[in-house]
């Protein structure tokens, strides 16, 4: 039974903040906003930077809509399932970002997706210890990425994943790791298991 509620919500949340995801995606692919930050001034920022974290609040909506005592006994491999609707997820931000970038050429089209498997993963390994309070990780990383991330004269620090350049392998291999960490988290302590909440 439980597993049909978490494929209605998946069918109904993630497509309607699919959409506006992809057509964010294509607006915003070349649009800058000066952003102040605590220790650069005020700094360029790629609005499409933040905005992986749509798919992460819509994720996670559908991975919490659980009822835990029928998962505990379900014969159905709903951990394998929720790690699907993740890996689909940002399959899907990749090609969006894929798109944005045919479609305009803009760099930080090209880096929503590697954007979109960082995020998601940070959420992930988050869920595994804090629950449903993950859901303000992304939110967390992208402010602390806005006010932190840049060093005096504009520097864009190493760790902050979201503000590096599509091309910087650094950054690829964060959100590689952080993605592939995140399904392990979900496999390993599926939402079956006590998480505190």
């Amino acid at each position: 039974m439980t597993w049909w509620i978490k494929a209605r919500r998946a069918h109904t949340v993630l497509p309607g903040l699919f959409l506006p995801f992809c057509l964010l995606a294509l607006l915003w692919r070349d649009t800058v906003l000066d952003l102040p930050s605590f220790l650069a001034g005020a700094v360029p920022a790629p609005v499409i930077a933040l905005l992986p974290i749509l798919l992460c609040a819509a994720l996670a909506l559908c991975l919490d809509s659980r009822l835990p005592a029928a998962e505990a006994t379900a014969i159905r491999p709903v951990a394998w399932m929720d790690t699907a609707l993740a890996a689909g997820t940002v399959l899907a931000a990749c090609a969006t970002a894929l798109l944005a970038w045919k479609l305009g050429g803009a760099d930080a089209g090209l880096s929503l997706g590697r954007d979109t498997a960082f995020l998601v993963g940070l959420m992930l390994l988050v869920r595994s210890l804090a629950g449903s309070r993950a859901v303000l990780a992304p939110v967390a990383w992208g402010f602390v990425v806005l006010f932190l991330g840049r060093g005096p004269g504009g520097h864009v620090y190493f760790w902050t994943v979201l503000l590096r350049p599509s091309t910087d392998p650094v950054a690829a291999t964060a959100a590689l790791l952080a993605f592939a960490g995140g399904l392990a988290a979900l496999l390993i302590r599926p939402a079956t298991e006590s998480v505190p909440d």
